[in-house]
């Protein structure tokens, strides 16, 4: 028989072992501490994907997993519609977080649902508001989640193919991405007076049905591979969604909670988005996503308008926040990723200077994406040597993941409590999987 696990398909042999089909399935782990996992065999790895970006507080904290334990002795899941004081003081702790300028929580399951809340929220608003259009901004490379909405917000077409209208939410317009490597319109920074940003508001003339309601983007395009925009693009985005009235929606299900040296990615640029989505690292390893939004979109549902069963009665998750968010304070995680990130980035840049192989180093803190290609002149990706370079490292005793659209970008996104020497190791290791995958 098959069962699905994450991105393909794996055989049960019958005799209890899982053999891997399309190319994932091994090592198959069974233990987690901090920023390492152990296999069934016994064998350690240093883990640079963290779930991924979910274990941010590391693989089975103990503040975490006291949480989950002792909330589960008492509730684990709320009945129907009624208060729990839980909730709604977590809810107060991510406003706390946001400076109370976001204050309204809507808490899901997972980033895919946080993400069709924060969409649904918007329309409503634009119905409240007048507003005679439903149109709706996304961005090229743009990774949203794998639901209808979601994957027609998402621009990276392998993503939808075969699914057919399911993925053909109407309305949806993408704009060029901020991918200053592989510049969509042909220009280089910062002579191109951040052009990308600019198109935003020619799609608004040209491409968007009526009018737009809503823009829904990455702070820093992660799936698509660690696209960082120019120091300028957010500004002038927000700049433009202010201009028409849009609704502006960061999705930080997998920036969001310390990730990028700061708390939120948008921070980086002091962007005021009206709705921030969330998820991922907020549950430490279980399932707890949302969104939170101003006053005014988050006054617009009505009762009854939007519930989601495993979301704010969902006990276990809701402590698990609290616990993830105290040790994020705590141990000072936000600054720490900041640090981590900085000797990180800095390491890959001389193993670049070494390798011309690396065509680009590019992140903040913990969020690092390292593109390979076959040839620095001609920037071609170099997809298969790759997967060569994360299968010598996996052989190694590291874990990293690949992304991006032309399947040519190492995502390195640790928990945020890897040490020096652990940051040390990734670096050496990658030095000779670099070495060994060119010469394979």
């Amino acid at each position: 028989m098959s069962i699905e696990v994450a991105d393909a398909v794996v055989t049960d042999d019958l005799a209890g072992n899982l053999v891997p089909g399309g190319g994932m399935g091994q090592p198959v782990i069974v233990e987690g501490s901090a920023s390492t996992v152990t296999d069934e065999a016994g064998r350690k790895y240093l883990d640079l994907e963290a779930g991924p970006g979910v274990l941010s507080v590391g693989h089975c904290h103990p503040t975490v997993v006291a949480a989950i334990q002792s909330q589960a002795t008492k509730l684990m899941q709320g009945p129907g519609r009624y208060h729990s004081r839980l909730t709604s003081s977590l809810a107060r702790k991510i406003a706390g977080v946001m400076g109370n300028r976001l204050k309204r929580v809507f808490f899901a399951n997972s980033g895919a649902e946080a993400n069709d809340g924060a969409i649904k929220i918007a329309f409503k608003h634009a119905t409240r508001t007048g507003k005679q259009g439903y149109g709706v901004l996304a961005v090229e490379h743009g990774f949203h989640g794998r639901t209808s909405v979601g994957l027609s917000l998402t621009g990276n077409a392998a993503r939808k193919k075969g699914f057919g209208p399911y993925a053909s939410f109407p309305g949806v317009v993408h704009v060029p991405a901020p991918y200053c490597y592989r510049c969509p319109l042909g220009l280089t920074y910062p002579t191109c007076k951040v052009k990308c940003a600019d198109v935003v508001e020619d799609a608004l003339k040209t491409r968007v049905p009526g009018v737009a309601a809503a823009m829904i983007a990455e702070p820093i395009i992660c799936v698509g591979g660690v696209l960082t925009p120019p120091p300028e693009y957010w500004t002038k985005v927000e700049a433009t969604c202010r201009r028409n009235k849009i609704t502006l929606i960061h999705d930080e299900v997998f920036s969001g909670w310390g990730r990028t040296g700061k708390m939120f990615a948008h921070e980086h640029w002091n962007v005021q988005p009206d709705v921030v989505t969330f998820a991922k690292a907020i549950g430490g390893g279980v399932p707890l996503g949302g969104f939170i939004a101003t006053e005014e979109l988050g006054t617009a549902f009505e009762e009854g308008d939007h519930f989601t069963t495993f979301g704010a009665n969902n006990q276990i998750g809701i402590a698990a926040g609290h616990a993830v968010l105290d040790v994020i304070e705590r141990e000072d995680l936000v600054k720490r990723s900041a640090t981590m990130g900085a000797t990180f980035i800095e390491g890959l840049r001389r193993l670049a200077a070494k390798h011309p192989c690396i065509g680009d180093v590019r992140g903040l803190g913990l969020m690092i994406g390292v593109e390979i290609v076959n040839d620095r002149a001609s920037r071609e990706p170099a997809p298969q040597l790759t997967k060569r370079v994360q299968q010598a490292m996996r052989e190694r005793g590291v874990l990293v993941s690949i992304t991006g659209v032309h399947g040519c970008v190492l995502r390195i996104t640790p928990p945020l409590v890897i040490t020096e020497s652990q940051v040390g190791m990734a670096l050496e290791t990658l030095d000779s999987a670099l070495g060994a995958a060119m010469a394979s």
